[in-house]
């Protein structure tokens, strides 16, 4: 009976030792949990803050987004403001150019015949005074409404031709008493012996470059006179105007440096802005005793 007793005792301590093993392990276990779980709230707090961020950003981007636009749209509207104001100044300079050409490039009769600019003027006048002897022959290529013409004759230099393609009111404008032959057709086909003074006001800039550089070229080396005058627009676009085809300007890039690579015999002497234009008027000769 006591056998039997004890080993009931020693039966029953077994089972506690392994029911406390258990339970250890059972604490182990939760410890284990509670560790993977403070683990985890960490990282769903860490998300929960990216995901604020990405937030934060994503409503930062939007308000970005939304002043671009802003930005865009206050950016066409201030183009559409300068678009309408570059073509309301476009038409201005239209306007005062074809104004500044009816005074200063027409006579009072309108749409009559075209003529230089004062621009210069005082310039070549004193080349003309200082060069030419008043008996010497000149010839006026490009005469217009005869402004050189007149501008001779008022200081009595005696022998002046004129030679013009356009042939339109001549008599009508008195030309025919400014000049002692007037000469109606093309420069370049025109056949002559020779002049002491050559004055091309405002013509080279109607004739192709080609042309324009072999006409030069011709009354240099085949001694046509002794004297070259040329005005010239610099950079200077113009159509046909006014009922003239020849008004239309056939070297528009003309700056100095075409001048000098182009027409080498030509010597600048002067260069004026003209008035209510963004262009200048440059003034070159050429003297064979030079």
């Amino acid at each position: 009976m006591l056998k039997s007793f004890m080993k009931k005792q020693i039966k029953k301590t077994g089972l506690v030792k392994e029911l406390e093993i258990k339970n250890n392990n059972l604490h182990a276990t939760l410890k284990d949990a509670q560790i993977i779980n403070n683990d985890l709230r960490d990282q769903i707090k860490s998300l929960r803050d990216q995901i604020k961020s990405l937030r934060d950003q994503i409503k930062s981007l939007r308000d970005q987004i939304k002043s671009l636009r802003d930005q865009i749209k206050n950016l066409e509207t201030t183009n559409k403001i300068y678009g309408d104001r570059i073509n309301s100044l476009s038409a201005d300079k239209k306007n005062l150019k074809e104004k500044e050409m009816n005074k200063a490039g027409f006579s009072l009769k309108t749409n009559l015949r075209g003529v230089s600019a004062d621009t210069g003027k005082p310039s070549i006048l004193k080349y003309i005074l200082e060069n030419i002897e008043k008996d010497s022959n000149i010839l006026d290529v490009g005469f217009g409404s005869g402004v050189y013409g007149k501008l001779l004759r008022a200081f009595f230099y005696q022998n002046i031709d004129g030679l013009d393609i356009y042939g339109q009111n001549i008599n009508e404008m008195g030309l025919d008493k400014i000049y002692d032959h007037i000469f109606i057709e093309n420069i370049l086909e025109f056949d002559f012996e020779h002049y002491d003074l050559i004055i091309l006001g405002d013509v080279l800039e109607h004739i192709d470059l080609n042309n324009a550089k072999k006409l030069i070229s011709n009354f240099v080396e085949k001694d046509k006179c002794n004297h070259i005058i040329v005005s010239i627009p610099f950079e200077y676009e113009q159509d046909e105007a006014y009922g003239n085809k020849h008004e239309r300007h056939l070297q528009p890039c003309v700056n100095e440096n075409y001048m000098a690579e182009h027409y080498p015999y030509l010597k600048l002497i002067e260069s004026e802005i003209i008035p209510n234009c963004d262009s200048i008027l440059a003034f070159y000769v050429w003297n064979k005793m030079e």
